[in-house]
């Protein structure tokens, strides 16, 4: 980012105009704010949030650009000070999420604003979680610090989706991700279903992949595919999601290529494959509320579930899938193989309602981006 000066007043850090007696975000909040947003969004810190922060000194000069890059690392605000020194006295610091008041492994960042002689603080989004969920900025208000809140907070959240989702209700945001031909089969009868898709959509799956805490598949899919639900993208080094196997009737093979992953195993009664497993349900069928439940207890904020007719109905039925994404292969089965989903439609009453977020042409499939219920 260019450190020059900006050339005029209206362009300045705190120029926009007065309502109320506290000045609002002008355009140049706006323009910061969206660096810290991308500062933010090229790091993974699960559990913690993605935050940016970028401070700005009286001239409009930047001083310092920071991320949160790991949970136990230095928090972006602190990184952004050490930085800036003693130039932070009297700056503006634009951050994306609430200022923490908290001691965790980190002393909280609002005293650390104070200390540091910052005069005003731009706020993307308040922090949900309880622990702050508006204390910080309280705090640095009493202290005399101005502070303007919720500048394109839409945008900071969109960028982290499963923490606000997981501070709000515990649980990880769900995707179901889905391949299917364009009449709605997922596999053929004989369950063959390797590859649907073209290349380019495959290489998209596996950025969803990258963007998840965990990645979930029933045994059937397992048995059938043998996944190894990792990312395998060119030059990526970034960490990699942890494999969850929801188990049902059907034996687990002991030497299926995910029990080298060290999967999470969430079953009935006991099995024989690798990982941990948690005993969750009634002897016969995983309770997927509980499972979900104890996924969020784990701090994972977000989940990628690929694959299973069976755990796709059961997810859907539950009210547990919070968005889809869905991959319609340029190919038509021309008959019956395994639907989408297991069961019968039986009358239209029965139709979930979605909100259809986006469509686009993936080489030669069709990627659907769907909101699931509210």
């Amino acid at each position: 980012m260019s450190r020059r000066a900006l050339s005029d007043n209206r362009d300045r850090p705190g120029s926009g105009p007065v309502a109320g007696g506290t000045a609002i975000a002008g355009a140049a909040d706006t323009r910061f704010m969206k660096r810290a947003i991308a500062l933010a969004a090229q790091q993974y810190p699960h559990p913690n949030p993605r935050v940016g922060a970028v401070i700005v000194d009286r001239d409009g000069t930047t001083v310092a650009e920071a991320a949160h890059e790991r949970a136990g690392a230095a928090h972006a605000e602190s990184l952004a000070l050490a930085q800036a020194s003693e130039r932070a006295g009297g700056a503006t610091i634009y951050v994306t999420l609430e200022p923490c008041t908290h001691f965790g492994r980190t002393p909280p960042c609002s005293r650390a604003l104070i200390d540091a002689g910052i005069a005003r603080v731009v706020v993307g989004a308040v922090d949900p979680d309880t622990r702050v969920a508006g204390s910080g900025i309280e705090e640095l208000r009493r202290a005399g610090i101005e502070v303007i809140a919720g500048v394109l907070s839409d945008e900071v959240e969109a960028m982290d989706p499963g923490y606000f989702h997981h501070r709000r209700s515990g649980l990880p945001l769900v995707t179901l991700k889905l391949a299917t031909t364009l009449d709605g089969q997922i596999a053929a009868a004989d369950r063959s279903s390797k590859w649907l898709t073209g290349e380019q959509a495959r290489r998209d799956v596996h950025m969803l992949r990258s963007e998840a805490d965990v990645v979930i598949v029933g045994a059937g899919t397992l048995i059938d595919d043998d996944p190894l639900l990792d990312v395998r993208l060119d030059g990526y080094s970034g960490r990699q999601p942890r494999p969850v196997i929801v188990a049902g009737s059907r034996p687990i093979p002991p030497d299926a290529s995910l029990a080298s992953r060290d999967p999470l195993v969430f079953t009935p009664r006991s099995t024989d494959i690798g990982g941990e497993h948690v005993i969750a349900g009634d002897g016969s069928r995983v309770d997927i509320g509980a499972m979900l439940e104890d996924l969020g207890g784990r701090g994972y904020v977000s989940a990628l579930v690929e694959g299973g007719s069976r755990l796709a109905r059961s997810l859907i039925d539950g009210g547990h899938v919070d968005r889809m994404v869905l991959y319609l292969a340029g190919k038509l089965g021309l008959g019956t193989g395994v639907p989408v989903f297991s069961g019968v439609f039986a009358t239209l009453a029965d139709a979930v309602e979605i909100e259809v977020e986006s469509v686009a042409l993936i080489g030669n499939d069709i990627r659907v981006e769907i909101k699931v219920g509210g």
